[in-house]
């Protein structure tokens, strides 16, 4: 009679155990793909879009472009409805418009301001005062996303949310400039100062030449506002 017996490696115990199967390999992260969107917790907020807004500057006559803005690398600059403001058209009694050569950009809502300012209050002034037209405005860029007087720490500018522009002079029908840094004339001087006074049931805040250092070639105007009411105002 034959016995069959298992066979078994030379010198191995014959109660090892059976050998493990191989680790897996490391799973590895889901990729994302490069058009899809980050998560919600990080992503920016729209600007919000202001049709209304946008409607009643091309029935005021106030010259515009739409824009959007590239994300901001600064957190709480943001501009809502943004406009490139270029001109503001006059009454049909008036021959031209007030040019806007720097192209300010603004938050529509501060552009409708700015824009009546110049037309309503702006150039008649300047046209009873010193019997010439108000030809076009220097503003600078209007929006730029920084603190309040290019400081590097302290409160963000209003002009980090476009609700603000800088007016360095007034340009003539006869060639000359009234310039809002003292200078000229004692008549061309209480022009300004006129202007520079009344902006004040505009804007909320108006600065200018002996204000501070920051504003001693310009006056800024904006429409923050300043504590519970829209009704105080920062004059200087």
């Amino acid at each position: 009679m034959v016995i069959a017996l298992p066979l078994q490696a030379s010198g191995a115990p014959s109660d090892a155990p059976p050998p493990l199967p191989r680790p897996r390999p490391a799973e590895a992260p889901p990729r994302t793909a490069p058009h899809e969107a980050a998560p919600a917790e990080h992503a920016q907020p729209e600007p919000a879009i202001d049709q209304a807004c946008l409607d009643r500057l091309g029935a005021a006559g106030i010259e515009f472009e739409s824009i959007t803005l590239p994300p901001a690398s600064k957190s709480g600059c943001a501009i809502d409805t943004p406009v490139r403001l270029k001109a503001v058209k006059l009454a049909p009694r008036w021959r031209i418009s007030i040019r806007l050569p720097d192209e300010p950009t603004l938050s529509c809502r501060f552009g409708e301001r700015f824009g009546h300012w110049l037309r309503d209050l702006v150039a008649p002034l300047i046209a009873g005062e010193l019997a010439v037209e108000l030809k076009s405005v220097r503003t600078g860029p209007g929006y730029e996303c920084r603190n309040r007087n290019r400081a590097e720490a302290g409160k963000i500018s209003a002009h980090a949310s476009g609700l603000a522009a800088d007016v360095a002079s007034f340009e003539l029908a006869n060639g000359r400039t009234l310039t809002v840094k003292p200078q000229g004339d004692e008549h061309m001087q209480a022009t300004v100062a006129a202007i520079r006074v009344a902006a004040c049931g505009w804007f909320t805040t108006v600065l200018g030449p002996g204000s501070d250092a920051a504003h001693a070639d310009h006056m800024h105007v904006d429409i923050m506002q300043h504590g519970s009411s829209d009704r105080y105002r920062i004059c200087q």
